[in-house]
């Protein structure tokens, strides 16, 4: 049989924001709410761009 072709999201919850990065839900929550990252709401949940939280992850990289 074939087998299904895969799905890849192109947004995430903020749980899932979290859990992509390392981090925890505070710290996604905190640059929605300073407007540093962009997300949808639809229903009652927040959605990001995958493509939008790598983006904003690349731009607080910082060389130590």
């Amino acid at each position: 049989m074939a087998q299904a072709p895969t799905i890849e999201a192109i947004a995430v919850t903020v749980a899932q924001a979290a859990k992509m990065l390392g981090t925890n839900q505070g710290q996604i929550r905190k640059a929605l709410y300073s407007r540093e990252l962009k997300a949808a709401r639809l229903g009652k949940a927040y959605y990001i761009k995958v493509a939008d939280l790598m983006r904003w992850f690349d731009s607080k990289v910082r060389n130590l």
